[in-house]
């Protein structure tokens, strides 16, 4: 796996969705031996557990989640 892979891969990955099982391995491999691609993953698993805690405390706007809703429209 190279590092575009595994970048790709890496949300994935964080959220719990479903990789193979041989993608799960080749990732962890990949992030055993890139110290860029494993920084980033420490960044972004840091990020990830922010948005989740403090995202629990707040409640959305219904403007907010009307406009998020047409632009995902769009696609």
């Amino acid at each position: 796996m190279n590092c575009k892979e595994a970048v790709e891969k890496l949300y994935f990955y964080l959220d719990g969705e479903v990789l193979t099982e041989e993608e799960r391995r080749a990732l962890e491999e990949h992030l055993n031996l890139c110290r860029a691609c494993c920084q980033r993953y420490e960044f972004e698993k840091l990020l990830w557990n922010l948005v989740r805690q403090n995202g629990q405390r707040e409640s959305v706007p219904q403007t907010l989640i009307m406009r998020i809703e047409n632009v995902l429209a769009r696609f």
